[in-house]
């Protein structure tokens, strides 16, 4: 098959890229072209800002894939652009969404947030402030304008030693050099998935004849207590718990109740993806 990456040149998008070359699909990677994908000539390359829709039209061309995974975007419009790009040229497409979608709760189902019928009149331009709205609105804008099947793949906090927001990294470093960490509430559960199967999971979609919003995350919410318990471990240290926040010790995993995200429909397609807390007690 002709398959797009929309990014691809980093974590679980260039681990995605990998699977489908392994494949032996056709896959172009369009970004900026600023981190090696080191895929070589495996893959084709289209070096391009998807902020500049001119230079995405002209580059993009008359060009129809059988499939499109849009791994960078963000917002409202990015979204609407999509479309405008990919109608009548793009045979399925997968947007990686967030579990950000959803408020915080436990075992959130999918029917919990509804693109199609999501209003909202302040359109967020930034995903960096304001990320919630910004891919609540991305969903919104595929629902409302593409002729094409949108599969939205609604992913937590995606866990790995690639993680190249380093916030993985900070847990193992603060417990390491015993420096302070602050959990606004250290018992709240919360979805993962490590960047492997982040990958498998798109890969499997592309497959599939699913269609729609569905969550992929380890079958089962860790508690943010139970992570330090197990890096504690790992380095045989105690986790200096702080009682307030003190410069830049708030935990970027920290959230004030349970989030996590319910994955029967994933399971139902025939998908279960490794646990959590046993990959992280055997993550070295």
């Amino acid at each position: 098959m002709n398959i797009l990456i929309l990014g691809g040149n980093r974590f679980f998008g260039k681990k995605l890229a990998k699977l489908l070359v392994e494949d032996n699909h056709q896959v172009t990677l369009l970004n900026r072209g600023k981190t090696d994908d080191n895929l070589g000539d495996k893959v084709s390359r289209i070096k391009c800002d998807r902020n500049n829709f001119e230079e995405m039209q002209t580059k993009l061309g008359e060009t129809t894939w059988d499939i499109v995974f849009d791994q960078i975007c963000y917002t409202y419009i990015h979204a609407q652009q999509a479309t405008q790009l990919f109608n009548g040229k793009a045979k399925k497409y997968i947007h990686t969404s967030t579990v950000s979608v959803y408020d915080y709760g436990a075992d959130i189902k999918e029917e919990y947030f509804q693109p199609k019928t999501h209003q909202f009149s302040v359109t967020a331009t930034d995903h960096t402030k304001e990320y919630k709205q910004a891919k609540r609105q991305a969903e919104t804008a595929f629902s409302r304008y593409a002729n094409f099947p949108t599969t939205f793949v609604r992913i937590p906090v995606v866990i790995g030693s690639d993680d190249y927001t380093k916030r993985f990294e900070f847990h193992l470093k603060r417990i390491k050099d015993n420096n302070p960490i602050y959990f606004p509430n250290i018992k709240a559960r919360k979805s993962f998935i490590t960047s492997d199967d982040a990958a498998k999971a798109l890969y499997f979609l592309g497959k599939s004849e699913f269609t729609g919003a569905i969550n992929v995350a380890s079958p089962k919410p860790l508690s943010l207590q139970r992570l330090v318990e197990i890096i504690e471990k790992k380095y045989n240290k105690k986790a200096t718990l702080a009682q307030q926040e003190q410069g830049d010790s708030h935990s970027p995993y920290g959230i004030e109740n349970d989030w996590f995200i319910n994955t029967d429909l994933l399971h139902s397609l025939g998908l279960k993806l490794c646990d959590i807390e046993k990959w992280l007690i055997d993550f070295s």
